[in-house]
Formats: structure tokens, sequence, C-alpha cells
């Protein structure tokens, strides 16, 4: 089938046979200027002490400083922003709302106890009802978070938000399938809630039979969870009011802390700020392109990690593959790394992916006492290493063939780099055009052409670099052997079917 069918078809989110496509449009609800913010700060003791909020052009509101701050030569570093611990929402917080608000502890019971994150997603769409003034309905009880939801943007810039021909840029790109595996996700959630609260009354008022709760209603309070929450120490992950406006730097000028009385926004050490400046923190060092892309809507630019993460199947023709992925319990993937010019990759599945029944690698379901069959096992060299399936690495290090294994492995990797940057470049033309019609949102193109970019150079890097482990692997004495010997081997096999052909003729 031509390419460019195949870039056609994945502008679209094929869900249940149907096309997905998100908008922008969300349950219609109260909202609220973010001038508003200072009254809303007063009234909840969130404390601003120097700074205040300022809309950038380029990336919506951050923190400035209102005067010159510094942090040098004393032992009291300032402090910027205060937020007491009732305000801050994490696993407690929902919890203690629901002991309050029996509406929410009914949403919670039906729906909620799966995740964290799901139950906080359920708080916030709590909180957006309440606020909506469409339902005619007395639900729920207001607290902070009702007045500071009203306050939060209804369009965040990640990719489970873009539209579809932004969504285009990211073909061949990793986002492409980490984002279709999200749009997955996300609905399969949202049908939840759907047939949990099927049977509360005031859920089917207010949302399902007037159809006011959509889709695009449940993308948009996951995009505020993944764009706004923070890994407090004491609390864990949780959102915090006031402190999510700051923006991130890969060098930034302050950092987060949390004690007894909440969390508190702090000039770093051996910093001077003068009046007007920008105030930032980080938002991880760690994070690659695409994960900062995926959960902020934005990639640092100033950011020294070069990484990516690519999904691994079986190989069709291995007759093994789907028992591998199943005795693999984990995401099948590889992460490549470019460190210091040097290509470093990291792989469990490969290892297992590599290997087959001529190697010593079997698969088993033992009966049991009761005459049932147990789980998949997984034997290798006639050791069971079912708990072991992400250790195949180490595991074939003393077989007398592991030079093999890794040169299998390599060029497993090789072929699967070969056919990330294929789809890549299939879409290049379809990229420019697209960018040539100036239809898509400045920030967002932006964003896309460089991960794009980006990845495409580490790909090639990579592809270029397994060519030289290959090389190197090949002239190993292990790997000339064993491949001289299946030289052999299969010139024996096609003179044996060339007999066979003479005896049947």
């Amino acid at each position: 089938m031509p390419s460019s069918y195949n870039i056609h078809n994945s502008l679209f989110f094929l869900i249940n046979n149907r096309a997905i496509t998100p908008t922008r449009y969300t349950m219609r609800r109260a909202q609220l200027p973010i001038s508003t913010l200072p009254a809303w700060c007063k009234l909840n003791d969130v404390t601003f002490l120097d700074t205040s909020v300022r809309e950038f052009e380029d990336k919506g509101y951050g923190l400035v400083t209102e005067r010159t701050l510094s942090s040098k030569d004393t032992y009291d570093t300032p402090n910027l922003v205060l937020i007491p611990q009732d305000l801050i929402l994490s696993a407690e917080a929902v919890e203690e709302h629901a002991k309050a608000d029996q509406h929410f502890r009914q949403l919670l019971d039906a729906a909620g106890g799966r995740s964290l994150r799901g139950d906080i997603l359920l708080f916030l769409l709590m909180q957006i009802t309440i606020a909506s003034t469409d339902h005619g309905q007395n639900i729920g009880v207001s607290n902070p978070w009702t007045e500071f939801v009203k306050m939060l943007p209804s369009s965040v810039p990640v990719p489970t938000l873009w539209d579809e021909d932004e969504r285009t840029m990211l073909i061949g790109t990793s986002l492409e399938s980490a984002l279709l595996a999200k749009m997955n996700a996300l609905t399969a959630e949202f049908e939840h809630l759907r047939d949990k609260t099927a049977d509360l009354s005031w859920c089917n008022k207010c949302w399902w039979e007037t159809e006011s709760l959509e889709f695009s209603d449940w993308l948009l309070v996951d995009a505020w969870y993944r764009s706004r929450s923070l890994e407090l120490p004491k609390s864990g992950e949780s959102l915090v009011p006031g402190l999510d406006i700051a923006n991130h730097s890969s060098e930034p000028n302050a950092y987060y802390e949390q004690n007894s009385n909440g969390v508190s926004l702090i000039l770093r050490p051996g910093i001077e700020l003068d009046a007007e400046t920008e105030v930032t923190i980080s938002y991880g060092d760690t994070k690659s392109a695409a994960e900062m892309l995926f959960s902020y809507g934005f990639i640092d630019v100033g950011s020294t990690n070069k990484e990516l993460v690519l999904a691994l199947d079986p190989f069709p023709d291995d007759p093994l593959g789907k028992a591998k992925v199943v005795a693999f319990k984990k995401p099948a993937i590889v992460r490549i790394t470019e460190v210091n010019g040097t290509i470093i990759w990291e792989s469990a599945f490969l290892y297992l992916a590599c290997l087959n029944e001529e190697d010593g690698l079997e698969f088993r379901m033992l009966q049991e006492t009761n005459g049932s069959r147990s789980p998949l096992r997984v034997f290798w060299q006639e050791s069971d290493v079912t708990d072991e399936t992400t250790a195949f690495e180490s595991l074939i290090e003393n077989h007398e063939l592991k030079e093999v294994f890794k040169l299998r492995a390599v060029a497993l990797l090789q072929a699967r780099l070969q056919e990330q940057l294929e789809r890549l470049y299939e879409a290049e033309a379809h990229i420019v055009s697209l960018t040539d019609l100036l239809l898509l949102t400045p920030s967002i193109q932006t964003a896309a052409l460089q991960l794009r970019k980006s990845e495409t150079a580490l790909l090639e890097a990579a592809y270029a670099a397994m060519e030289i482990q290959k090389s190197n692997l090949l002239d190993d004495e292990t790997v000339v052997r064993y491949l001289g010997k299946m030289d052999g081997v299969q010139e024996e096999c096609k003179q044996d079917d060339a007999n066979e052909e003479d005896d049947f003729s």
C-alpha cells in the first residue's frame, strides 16, 4: 500500500472503529481571568513574596520578581511563594474531600480507586461540575479548588489536545505510537467513568442525560494533571496551586520544598535576580524531548539530554514471539541515549527476543496437582527463569554463544531503527506541505519540528553505531565459527532438497 495512504490514515486515532478527534471545547463552566488570582490567594493564605504573575507571549503565564532579590552571602534564603498544606491536592487530600462531600464520595466509590491520578482527575471533574451553572443541580461542596479550576486554562499545548493536523507532525517520531496508546487509554477511562456512574442520579442529570460531559473534558483534566503535577517529598504526586504557575528551565533559579506547614518556593543559593526576572524551577533534568513535549507541551532547547524510547513488537516470523511478550510482563521497549557522542542502548526485551528453542529457550505449561495448568513458565538451559525474564542479558553471559546472541540483538535493533527512520523520511514531504499552509499553531509547529529533527539525528547516529557494533561482533572468533557452521548446515539442506526433487522426478 502506498506510503501516502499510511500517512493519511495515521491522522486519525481509530478506537472502536470510530475516529476520535479531540477538540478544545470543554463542558460549560464558570471561568475567571488570572487577574482574580491575587484575591483567591489572599482568601486562602497563599503568599507571593516579592513575586507576581506575568503573561509571556510565547509560553502563557509565569512568575517574575518585583524587585532585585539575592541569595548571595546570606543564610536567609528568600522565600518566593508559600502555599499552605491544606491546599495541596494529594492522595490524602482527595480522601479528606471525599469525607466532606457525599457526592464526591459516591463518585470516588463508583469510578475511583484505580490510581491516584484517576482519583485526582475525578476530583477536578467534580470541581468543574460544581462550578457549572447549566445542570441546575445542588451538588457537591465548594472548596478553594472549586474557584481555582475556574482560572485554569481551557487549552493546554500537550499532544492529546492537538488538532488533527498538529498530530500529523508526530508521524515517525517516538510520540506517534505513545500518543495513540494514550488516546486509547483515555477513551477507555472515559467509557469506564460513564459505565460506573450511569446509576448515580446526579451524574445522570449533570453529565449523561444532557451529554454535557464530553470526552474533551476528560482530555482537559488529564492535561491539567500531567502538565502541573509535582512530586513532593511528603505528599507524593500532587497538584500545588500557585507553585504550578512557575515555568521550567534547564538552569532554574528557584526550587521548592515541603514541610509540615506546606510548600515553599525558594530562591536557589548563590543567585541574584534583577526586578522583572522570571522565576523558574526544574520539571526534571532527565526527561527526553519527547517526554517534555508529551507531558508539558514544549521542548527544552537548553537540555543536553538526548534520548528516545521505541516500542518493540515480536517479529512476525518468530514462532515464540507472542509467548515472549506474555512472559516478559513489562513494556517491550528499547531506550537509546547519546552521551558525549557515544550511543548507549538498553533493552532487556531484545535479549529475550533474540533467543530460540535451539539455544535452550523453552516455554512450558506445567500440570498442577489439581489437574489445572500453571501460568506460562520460562526455561533457559533447563532452569526455570520465569521471574528473571528481564535479566537475559546477564543470563546469557556464561553461554559459549553469547557473542552470537549479542549480534542477533544488535541486528534486531538496527532493523527497528531502520523502520523508524523510514517512517520519518516517508512523512517528510507531507510535513513540509503542512507547514507551508500555515495552518498550525506556531508554538506547536516549532516543538514538533524540533522533536523530528532531534530524533532523526539520534536515530541516524544510533543506526551508524549499530553498524559498527555489528561489524565488530562479526569479527569475533565464536561468531565466525558459528556462522561458518550455519552456512554448512544450510548448504546441506539445499543439497538434500535438490536430491529429494530429483528422486521425485
